[in-house]
């Protein structure tokens, strides 16, 4: 498995359609999963396209209306079932958590393992030695945050260097561990072998209009809301949303490598005229079917 696994686990705005379900987004990295929203029959979409939500150890909400939130009992539930044990971690606009947890209270769930709920607001949310996981604020009906997944840098060695030098194994470690090292008779220095590679950068940005934001800036992968096609810009200026063509601009000024469209209304049936309209502006668009895979 790759150390990166991103899954559209749902791609519909407001209600599902016969072929797509509603928003989530199932990031996996190192065996450790992040969850982005939690739509109305994603724990039937874990199964369908054969990811474990035994994985799920974070569950970041953008918001709390309903095509985003609806699945969070019955997912909790099913966990409970399965035996589990491990805490879940649940973040929520700050201001929205007393509604999230009053819905949770309301429904007999079963669930005897931890659950912790927190508030997002701008800024660092958690971080492990290998990811940080940062919010920032989108323009919408309600409060609203984009994530943002960062890999901590890479430490790397040149393999030509440490042939040339034949440096062994336990060398190479302190090396880049910045520790220099005695070897053949002169000290080497973790600046003469070793460099840095910067990580990987995901961000999710749903049901928003166009936010220009610098945490987003050089992503590798830009995960964008894009609920309506550009004849339809009255609508989504009304609704606070982005049309396909604003997603692209902004991918464009961000810099990112790869924009993954999502969130499409029902009015959109054909989603190659999505990708169309996309790339007219920015050549590396996809639009995201259900079960869409990233891997990196």
């Amino acid at each position: 498995m790759p150390e990166i696994r991103i899954t559209f686990l749902g791609t519909s705005a407001s209600v599902p359609t016969k072929d797509r379900g509603l928003p989530a987004v199932f990031l996996e990295y190192k065996g450790q999963g992040i969850l982005f929203d939690v739509g109305e029959g994603t724990q039937r979409q874990f199964m369908r396209f054969g990811r474990s939500v035994m994985r799920v150890e974070h569950i970041l909400i953008s918001h709390y209306h309903g095509d985003h939130l609806f699945g969070l009992p019955g997912l909790l539930s099913t966990l409970a079932l399965y035996g589990r044990e491990k805490p879940v971690h649940i973040w929520v606009p700050v201001r929205q958590v007393p509604y999230v947890e009053a819905f949770l209270n309301a429904i007999p769930m079963g669930v005897d393992y931890p659950v912790y709920i927190h508030g997002v607001d701008e800024g660092l949310l958690f971080h492990t030695a290998d990811f940080t996981v940062y919010a920032y604020p989108l323009e919408h009906t309600s409060d609203c945050y984009a994530y943002v997944f960062e890999e901590s840098p890479k430490v790397k060695a040149d393999k030509k260097k440490v042939k040339e030098l034949g440096i062994e194994g336990p060398l190479v470690r302190e090396l880049k561990a910045g520790n220099p090292v005695y070897w053949k008779g002169r000290t080497i220095s973790p600046e003469e072998i070793v460099y840095t590679v910067p990580g990987r950068k995901i961000v999710y940005a749903v049901d928003t209009c166009p936010i220009f934001h610098e945490r987003a800036v050089g992503a590798d992968v830009l995960i964008h809301d894009a609920t309506f096609l550009h004849d339809d810009h009255e609508l989504a200026v009304e609704k606070k949303h982005s049309t396909v063509l604003e997603a692209a601009e902004l991918a464009k000024k961000l810099n990112a490598r790869l924009l993954v469209l999502t969130h499409f209304s029902a009015r959109i049936k054909d989603l190659s005229v999505v990708e169309a309209e996309a790339r007219k502006v920015f050549e590396h668009s996809v639009a995201a079917r259900d079960g869409y895979t990233i891997e990196l």
